[in-house]
């Protein structure tokens, strides 16, 4: 059930089906590192197919960092993937190099079979803009946080919607964390608008998760207890902080998508888990995925999938997720 790549760590992944089978990319790192740390440096994507979201078969690495003096010549991170006609567009973060690391951007990689993958020739695709996000130049951290781009087709509009980990340009450092967005009709040419959610919560809002039910739209995203901010604390109590999978709720693609109050953390802490996704099922039935960083036979950081769980879409927005399965 706990699938990780022959002797590779697994964590922030992705998921598309297609004819009989889902195809799960994730980011991997070899386990051997001095740290568990450390692989964020050097993780590429592998790739791995399930008829059922139970066993899977691991297909290899299909995409890695690009040569020194490119713009993803460090690590490959997070992304999503969609399909448009006959090809599937997988979008992806990277760094470069020359500027330390400091500078996160949005490239695309396309395939006609999710075995093969090409490189766009015209990466960077999606870029910050600072009418309404930090850039390295005003943030404390001297990072530029542009990340985790989720793709979503919105039918109402005809277009393509992407949600993205970044932070707002304004307010305190602490609370600055939001899921930036971006539009485009064709995949390869993207506006970056306003933010899809409202700033002031959390630090980061890490791996967004978008999906649509009835006339619902649901963001899912992680974030770690450290990363409330001193007005959230003071909103949830007597709650406590939660390490794991949180969600907002909107009843359009192009709404702010906000907080149900006392609903808004889908798995907590004692989870272990982070970088949740939620899948419909060839039957239409919903599950979550997320890969754990503790689990019972792996040592200090476990770098694993854990098993479905099964997705209830309650009254007035609500989720809940099964998780004795």
């Amino acid at each position: 059930m706990n699938y990780s790549p022959k002797d590779k760590y697994l964590w922030d992944f992705w998921i598309i089906s297609s004819e009989k089978h889902y195809h799960l990319f994730y980011l991997q790192a070899d386990r051997n590192l001095p740290t568990p740390d450390d692989r964020h440096e050097v993780a590429s994507i592998g790739h791995a197919i399930s008829p059922d979201l139970y066993q899977w078969s691991e297909m290899g690495t299909v995409l890695e960092k690009g040569p020194d003096g490119e713009w993803d010549d460090t690590s490959l991170w997070t992304g999503s993937i969609i399909k448009k006609d006959d090809l599937f567009y997988m979008f992806y973060t990277s760094r470069f190099s020359r500027e330390k690391g400091k500078v996160q951007r949005i490239g695309l990689a396309i395939s006609e079979d999710l075995h093969h993958w090409e490189k766009y020739k015209g990466n960077p695709i999606i870029t910050a803009n600072p009418q309404w996000y930090e850039t390295c130049q005003i943030s404390e951290d001297g990072l530029e946080h542009w990340r985790d781009p989720y793709v979503i087709y919105n039918p109402r509009e005809e277009n393509y919607y992407a949600f993205i980990c970044a932070k707002a340009n304004y307010g305190e450092t602490q609370g600055r964390g939001c899921i930036a967005r971006a539009k485009s009709k064709d995949l390869l040419c993207w506006e970056v608008i306003s933010p899809a959610t409202r700033s002031g919560n959390f630090m980061q809002m890490e791996v967004p998760d978008v999906h649509i039910h009835d006339n619902d739209c649901y963001l899912i995203f992680s974030v770690d207890k450290l990363w409330y901010s001193r007005k959230h604390l003071e909103e949830i109590k007597p709650g406590q902080p939660q390490t794991g999978a949180h969600y907002y709720h909107a009843k359009d693609l192009s709404d702010i998508f906000s907080p149900i109050p006392e609903h808004e953390v889908l798995l907590g802490t004692e989870t272990n888990t982070y970088g949740t996704r939620i899948v419909k099922t060839f039957q239409d039935q919903w599950f979550s995925l997320s890969w754990k960083a503790k689990e019972k036979g792996y040592d200090n950081f476990a770098g694993c999938l854990d098993h479905p769980k099964t997705v209830k879409h309650l009254s007035k927005g609500v989720l809940k997720i099964d998780s004795s399965i």
